[in-house]
This record gives C-alpha cells, structure tokens and sequence, in this order.
C-alpha cells in the first residue's frame, strides 16, 4: 500500500482521520461548555445572546439587576461548565478502556485531550484578559482578583496543567498505532502533530467573521501541548526503535470511513448556520418556578439517558466476555486436538488396548457421521 494515498477501501489514512477527529472533538468539547453555561444561565433568569465561539455576556439581560452582584449566582454559572467538562473527560477516559472500536477510541482520546484543555485554558485566558468564564469564581472568592501575585500564580499553575495533564494520556496511544510495533518518531508525526496543525488551520476558518482571543489562545495551546506530547512519547518509546526492528506503518490503523463523516458533518454545518446568525436564549418569557421545573427535568432526563447508556453499556460487555470466553474454549479445544499422540505410538505397549479402544470408537464416529 503507498503511504502517500489519502483515501483507500472506504477510509481515510491515519493523518485525515486523526485531523478530522481532532476537529470533532474540539467543537464537541466547546459546543458542550457553551451548552452548560448557556443551559445554566437561562434557568437562571438571563436572556443571553449565543454566538458560534462565544456566549455574549456584555449583551445578556436579566429580570433581576442585581444578578451579577451575588457571589452565589456567579459561582453557579461559572462553574457548571468546568465540572461538567471534568465529567466529560471523565467518561471518556473509562469508555477507552471499554470500547473496541479503533476510531471511536481516537475520538475520545481527542475529547479527553480537548477537555483539559478547555478546562484550564478558559480559566488562564480568562485570568490574563479579563474575560466572562470561570476565572470569575476565583475572583469573586477574593483570590486572584485584588492580589496580582497570587493570580500569577494561578494562571503559572494552569499552564503547567495544560502542558503537563496530556502527558499522563501517553498509554492511550495505542489506538492511533503501536509504539512498540512502528516507528515512534513516524507515528506521532502521521497521528499527532500534523492532525493538530491541520485541524487548528480548519477551526480557526471555522470561527471567520468571528474571532474571540480565548479560543484562538487555546488553539495555539493546543498545538504547543500536541508538539510537548509527541517529544514525550518519542523519548518515553525510544528504546524500542534502538532494541527492535519496526514493521511498515502503512498509516491506515484508525479507519474513519467516509460514511459516517458525511453523517457526522451534518449537524455541524447546520450549527455553523445558525450559530454564525447567533441565537438569543429569552428567559424573560418564562416564571421562576418554570425555570427550576425546566433545569429538574433536564437533569433527570440526562440521568435517565445514562442510566439506559450503562445497562445498555453493561449487556453489550457481558456478551462481549461471554462471547470472548467461548472463543478461548473453543481454541484451547482446537489446540488439545492438534496436540492429540499418534494411537499407533501405543502399539506394543501395556497401553496398547487402550489405543485400538480408540481407533474403534473413532471408525463408530466415522460410522455414524457417514449415516
């Protein structure tokens, strides 16, 4: 297979699907904070405007003039999206370990890499250019908001997080390809480092005609993280490119099929749509009582998805053992027969009766399948 093909038996090469889940996952992780932040927001009594990178809080209106002189609302607001992103990483990083599948795996690597940062990137960028987001709690706290040494040092503490959480995924690497397997150098290259610049070029035309500082800072970030990433994982894998000699890496190990893109693409464009025109989330049409029936529901619905996704979750591992534990049986009876002594090495023996006992039971099979 010629490694510079980008398009083979229905998949994507390695550097394409690697760059296209790098892109999904980015927008996945940011629509799902906006989503928070824009969710708790409104059930709290603010009328917000959403745009495509951004949720507009110099324009947002709420019922109470006050809202933003009680600590309690600030902090509500604020730190929904971080623990929300917390579970998302969460999830991600034990549905790895359970799934099989190889691109679903990539995805949420690409997921639980966006997320942390996204975590700390929105409260650093957040800290240094005094934006709306969940640098506010700490400020409110009275933490990094009259002692400029202390926010030194908060905003010292997320970068380093930033560049040093995502080298604690270097085990999770083996979706992408095998480091004992290929060459490391190779790998990270074709999976890592030209998937993160590509898909940082494609995100940033994404956010045209709008351009926020915080996300185009946490791209730049990304990237940087991506190239400390990969310099990792080629020194922490080195000796194996010294002690073993490397198979081919024909870069199609991840598989994303051209189907499920064209499906998955759909739903972006239409948000692009819209969300390019903005859209304002009114609250002042509803009671406050509708809005905390409105929050309940949502939560218990969301509980209720993952409850049913966990028994679905748990049937499906169950078979998968089940099914594993069958297929070790069946070859460790395959193995027993290959391994089966020749009857005729008892010929002469004290066990010599118990050899044509065999051949004789045999020919009756023999006997019985021809009938």
């Amino acid at each position: 297979m010629e490694k510079n093909k980008f398009y083979t038996n229905g998949y994507f090469n390695d550097t394409i699907s690697s760059a296209i889940l790098f892109i999904f996952s980015f927008l996945f992780v940011l629509y799902v904070s906006l989503s928070a932040t824009a969710f708790i927001s409104f059930t709290n009594q603010l009328t917000i405007p959403l745009e495509i990178d951004r949720i507009d809080f110099d324009r947002a209106t709420s019922s109470n003039d006050s809202v933003w002189d009680s600590a309690e609302n600030v902090f509500l607001i604020f730190s929904f999206s971080p623990l929300v992103i917390f579970i998302l990483a969460l999830l991600a990083v034990i549905a790895i370990g359970k799934i099989q599948n190889q691109t679903i795996k990539v995805f949420l690597f690409w997921v639980v890499f966006h997320s942390i940062i996204r975590l700390f990137g929105d409260f650093m960028f957040g800290q240094i250019f005094h934006l709306w987001g969940s640098n506010l709690v700490t400020d409110f706290m009275g933490l990094t908001y009259s002692n400029l040494y202390i926010k030194l040092i908060f905003i010292a503490l997320a970068l380093v997080s930033i560049l040093g959480f995502p080298l604690l995924l270097s085990p999770l690497i083996t979706p992408f390809f095998d480091p004992f397997s290929h060459k490391v150098d190779e790998g990270v290259k074709i999976n890592f480092i030209s998937p993160s610049l590509i898909g940082s070029i494609f995100i940033f035309l994404w956010f045209i005609p709008s351009f926020n500082i915080n996300e185009i800072c946490i791209l730049i970030i990304s990237v940087i993280s991506v190239f400390i990433f990969s310099n990792y994982i080629v020194s922490k894998y080195k000796f194996v490119s010294i002690t073993k000699e490397n198979i081919t890496n024909d870069r199609f190990n991840i598989k994303l099929r051209f189907v499920p893109f064209i499906i998955s693409s759909i739903p972006l464009i239409a948000l692009k749509i819209i969300l390019t025109n903005g859209v304002v989330l009114r609250s002042s049409g509803y009671r406050r009582d509708q809005l905390d029936s409105v929050f309940y529901s949502s939560l218990l619905g969301v509980l209720l998805i993952a409850f049913i996704f966990f028994i679905g979750f748990m049937l499906i591992s169950i078979k998968n053992k089940k099914n594993k534990k069958n297929q070790e049986l069946i070859e460790t009876l395959e193995n027993i027969e290959k391994q089966q002594m020749d009857i005729s090495l008892l010929e002469g023996t004290r066990w010599s009766k118990i050899g044509e006992n065999i051949k004789k039971a045999q020919s009756f099979n023999d006997y019985r399948e021809g009938e």
